[in-house]
């Protein structure tokens, strides 16, 4: 704080009487003390002793800063949803007041978004274990993403559940397969390739009906003679 803010508190026309020439001699002298009465408080204010904190409050802030650097090291690896965040605080036992305000901290950094985070987790996830909705509302839910984040994410981007679902079906035929389908008789081939596409696409977490159908329609396809 210098001087002539304080003096600019004190209001514009005792400061004007100082800056502008041409003021009799008492308007001078009276510019000169006030202008010293508060350099004299400025001086007071910046020489006031501090108080030091307490012990325990200072504890209390070493605790705080030690939890949000666990935090941002968590964070530096991949984006966590703030439920995910609380969790992990509670289980290391941090004390309530604790992980809320190491919380507040780093989400006053700009560094917590669930509704980012819940975007990239439907976007990697679908991409690298082709997972159904129904999945990824699950682990969302798990991770305490809000019901219309969650939605908002599962409609972002790629949402067509069903070309995802013919897509991991398909890949999951391979040629010996189709060779077999088109060969067999009793249909025993086809029957054991739709129960064990049927209970991936249930770990996957696609619907029962749309798993029926892309089974169906897929494995039909995969048998039939393709003209040379």
């Amino acid at each position: 704080m210098t001087p002539s803010h304080l003096a600019g508190a004190d209001g514009p026309e005792t400061v004007g009487a100082a800056a502008v020439p041409g003021k009799t001699p008492r308007d001078s002298d009276a510019a000169v003390g006030l202008r010293e009465g508060l350099e004299g408080r400025t001086r007071a204010i910046l020489e006031r002793p501090r108080s030091a904190p307490s012990p325990e409050r200072a504890e209390r802030e070493k605790a705080v800063v030690h939890e949000c650097r666990y935090l941002m090291r968590l964070l530096a690896s991949r984006r966590r949803s703030c439920g995910e965040l609380r969790e992990r605080l509670a289980q290391r036992e941090v004390p309530a007041a604790v992980a809320h305000e190491a919380m507040a901290r780093v989400d006053r950094a700009g560094l917590l978004d669930d509704a980012a985070f819940a975007r990239d987790w439907v976007q990697q996830r679908r991409a690298l274990r082709a997972l159904g909705d129904e999945a990824l509302r699950r682990e969302l839910e798990k991770k305490q993403v809000a019901d219309q984040l969650i939605e908002a994410a599962l409609d972002a981007g790629e949402s067509d559940e069903e070309q995802r679902c013919r897509d991991l079906v398909r890949s999951r035929i391979g040629d010996r397969d189709r060779e077999r389908l088109r060969g067999e008789r009793d249909g025993s081939h086809r029957r054991r390739l739709s129960r064990r596409l049927d209970a991936l696409l249930t770990r996957k977490g696609y619907p029962g009906d749309l798993a029926v159908q892309v089974i169906s329609s897929e494995l039909r396809s995969a048998a039939e003679v393709r003209g040379s």
